[in-house]
């Protein structure tokens, strides 16, 4: 694995690395962590791709420069990466809030995304969700003392069923969040999604799509994945059992085993995947009063 690389994108220097060969797949990491959500997953993944891994803004070893709190930049920020590394596509597969910006770049660049794979992500977040959002960003903006502490239990919320995961994840989240300004640009962003859901905009995502939900999910539970997946025409929709939030932590042979079939099939199916493969057999269509996208998107 090719360590810390920085790419100059969009103003800001990204920290990326790369392993494995073959068509190039970028993962993107959730909030309040770095490029080493993916740790567990990437063994088993880089055997047949060029996996790149960045560090989003204000994230890890990625400087803020000018943060707008949008999706829409951190969409962009992706796009210019590719841009840097001379991809002219990749398959994206985000997790959690990495879904949210993997969503926003394949509506806005779809000729950037060849196939999509959203993990433990929402299109969309709740009232609930919203507020707890801007309370984390009050909480940075006024440099409360017990951001810290309160980190640490979000934290702890997340690997609630791991809990031998817990000590590494709040190694990591806690480098990765050591500018918290990173995190709290990435809190507002979620936070739009509650007035500017992405629903109405799914309908323009083209690249085959894999949608991968577990079912102890409190944060992103199955019913924002069947949200999405009713959104998106012809995506599959997989449910993983016996995982929590952090799926490529918890489940990362099953996950990765899941990614490489979809991306193997697109590979060599032009009409990508086989079709919708929803939770029950059934469609579901987006429900407005979900409240999706608790701690850790």
């Amino acid at each position: 694995m090719r360590w810390p690389v920085r790419a100059r994108c969009e103003g800001i220097d990204v920290a990326w690395f790369e392993a494995g060969r073959g068509d190039p797949l970028v993962l993107i990491h959730g909030l309040a962590d770095d490029h080493r959500a993916w740790r567990r997953a990437l063994p088993d993944l880089m055997l047949r791709h060029r996996v790149v891994l960045y560090d989003l803004r204000g994230h890890g070893e990625t400087s803020l420069g000018a943060p707008d709190g949008t999706l829409g930049q951190l969409g962009r920020d992706l796009v210019a990466l590719l841009d840097a590394l001379d991809v002219q596509r990749a398959d994206v597969a985000g997790f959690s809030l990495g879904g949210t910006i993997a969503m926003r770049a394949a509506i806005d660049r779809p000729d950037r995304v060849r196939g999509l794979v959203l993990v433990a992500t929402s299109s969309r977040v709740g009232r609930a969700a919203a507020d707890w959002y801007r309370q984390r960003v009050e909480m940075v903006e006024r440099g409360d003392p017990r951001l810290r502490e309160t980190l640490d239990r979000d934290t702890a919320d997340v690997y609630a069923e791991s809990p031998a995961e817990l000590e590494e994840g709040l190694l990591i989240r806690r480098r990765s969040t050591a500018n918290p300004r990173g995190y709290a640009n990435a809190c507002a962003a979620m936070a739009a999604l509650n007035t500017a859901p992405l629903d109405p905009e799914l309908p323009r995502i083209t690249a085959p799509t894999l949608i991968v939900a577990s079912d102890k999910d409190k944060h992103c539970p199955p019913k924002a994945a069947e949200i999405i997946a009713a959104g998106i025409q012809g995506s599959r929709l997989e449910l993983v059992e016996g995982a929590g939030h952090p799926i490529p932590v918890e489940k990362p042979r099953e996950l990765a085993i899941s990614i490489a079939s979809f991306l193997a099939e697109i590979s060599s199916s032009p009409s990508g995947p086989s079709g919708h493969l929803p939770i029950n057999g059934e469609d579901v269509g987006p429900s407005p009063s979900a409240a999706f996208g608790g701690t850790s998107p």
